[in-house]
């Protein structure tokens, strides 16, 4: 059996279509955990409504009287799951009919603990775009690319597009971290594969919703951009302890990503606040300086930085 969880909160437009793709799925021998997360709205009694017309078994309700986050409704899903394998599907997105049996049938040919699938966005209900990401089988590492002189962590999958032994789950111990309101899908995944290996299914089976494409040009605050390097430092020390191969990659990450934060918060007009990060993170900030295939203007940008001078941080806000 496979265990399917499914977070919601404030998502009445959606949810039943969520719901939906995974009744519709080929593969039959499956429970859905949905967790309502205290919404606001009238989620929980357009779900109950349909679960009473619909009267399916498989499927599981909890009502949580007070709001927790995504982190904790996903911890107590996996708490709660009784299947073989574990899957998640947010309340808002959705599934292809044959995601779980492709998955399974991945999972048994390879004895993989973590299977994938490809997905693609959706825009405004109707426009489809596939994620380019490179399908990248194995570990951690294969998911960090040089692209020119930037590093990238890129992966060919969402959280709502994999499959994960629940036996693996547990011995590994390792949950979604209940204090990170972002980053906490990306920390969650990339533990697991500090410890295993990932593999593929050449297929978009996975449809992630987003409302707006000026979604991913939103303006952050300075903590916010923060959750990133935090995300990062947390998986050091995880793949530290777990003895990650190449590990010196990992770091070369966290290094440039430390610049590439604290020059969003400067240009985002954080000044003071971006001073505290340049203080913070000053050793990576030398340490990107040594780096010559980073660009000449980037390390020249990063020695401003560590002149510490607001007036000339301010300049840097419109270059």
């Amino acid at each position: 059996m496979i265990s399917v969880i499914m977070p919601l909160y404030n998502n009445e437009k959606y949810v039943i279509e969520a719901i939906q793709s995974v009744i519709n799925q080929t593969y039959e021998d499956w429970e859905l955990i949905i967790i309502n997360d205290a919404s606001t709205d009238n989620s929980k009694f357009v779900v109950q409504n349909f679960l009473e017309k619909k009267s399916d078994k498989r499927i599981i309700f909890i009502d949580l009287k007070e709001n927790k986050g995504v982190s904790f409704a996903r911890n107590l899903g996996m708490r709660k799951a009784k299947g073989e394998y574990i899957s998640f599907l947010d309340s808002d997105d959705f599934w292809d009919k044959s995601f779980l049996d492709e998955l399974y049938k991945r999972i048994k040919e390879t004895n993989c603990k973590f299977c994938f699938s490809q997905y693609a966005y959706i825009y405004n209900d109707k426009d489809i775009i596939n994620c380019k990401t490179k399908l990248n089988e194995g570990n951690l590492i294969e998911y960090i690319y040089m692209n020119k002189s930037r590093w990238e962590m890129l992966f060919p999958f969402h959280i709502g597009s994999i499959l994960i032994e629940n036996k693996f789950l547990k011995t590994s111990q390792i949950i979604f971290p209940e204090d990170q309101t972002l980053f906490e899908d990306a920390l969650f995944i990339s533990k697991l594969l500090c410890i295993t290996n990932a593999m593929g299914v050449n297929k978009i089976l996975m449809y992630y919703r987003q409302q707006d494409k000026s979604a991913f040009h939103k303006d952050f605050l300075p903590e916010e951009y923060n959750q990133e390097l935090i995300f990062f430092y947390r998986l050091k020390r995880y793949a530290e302890k777990n003895n990650l191969l190449n590990i010196y990659i990992l770091e070369n990450v966290i290094i440039y990503r430390t610049y590439r934060i604290i020059l969003s918060i400067i240009k985002s007009g954080y000044i003071n606040e971006g001073l505290e990060y340049i203080n913070l993170y000053e050793k990576n900030l030398k340490e990107f300086i040594k780096r010559k295939y980073h660009r000449i203007n980037d390390r020249i940008k990063c020695r401003i930085f560590l002149l510490k001078n607001k007036k000339l941080l301010n300049l840097l806000k419109n270059i």
